[in-house]
């Protein structure tokens, strides 16, 4: 029996299909799980009258998982970390009373616990002067 080229190529082309089905099978879970969307958080208002809330909601976090935020005073020093449990869809709100907070700009973050990913970091403005919030 003799070989023809054009069978060798054939049977090399049929061989390198079966490698590349696999790794393009790869390649699309790779980018599917890099597609996850970041962590996002706000909070509203964003300049509030001492002793009043600060609404701090999250979503595009781990659902039904735990979270935790991160609270910086004015002068870059922490809280201690707080817990948040999302829902089924990766969200959370979780109210932030400001009696315990003096004036000045307060930094949020809210890390992922189960993907490490962390948000953005959202700012709001604690002050004693009621003409100058942005309070509803």
């Amino acid at each position: 029996m003799v070989n023809r080229p054009w069978s060798i190529f054939f049977g090399t082309l049929m061989n390198l299909r079966k490698l590349l089905l696999p790794a393009s099978l790869l390649l699309s879970l790779a980018v599917a799980t890099c597609a996850q969307t970041t962590p996002t958080i706000t909070v509203s208002p964003s300049r509030v009258l001492h002793h009043d809330h600060v609404a701090l909601r999250g979503s595009g976090f781990t659902a039904s998982s735990n979270a935790y935020s991160h609270l910086r005073r004015p002068d870059g020093s922490e809280f201690p970390v707080l817990p948040i449990v999302t829902n089924e869809r990766g969200e959370f709100e979780h109210d932030i009373d400001t009696l315990l907070l003096g004036p000045g700009t307060f930094e949020v973050s809210v890390e992922d616990s189960k993907s490490k990913a962390t948000s953005n970091v959202a700012r709001f403005e604690v002050t004693t002067d009621p003409k100058n919030t942005t309070n509803p």
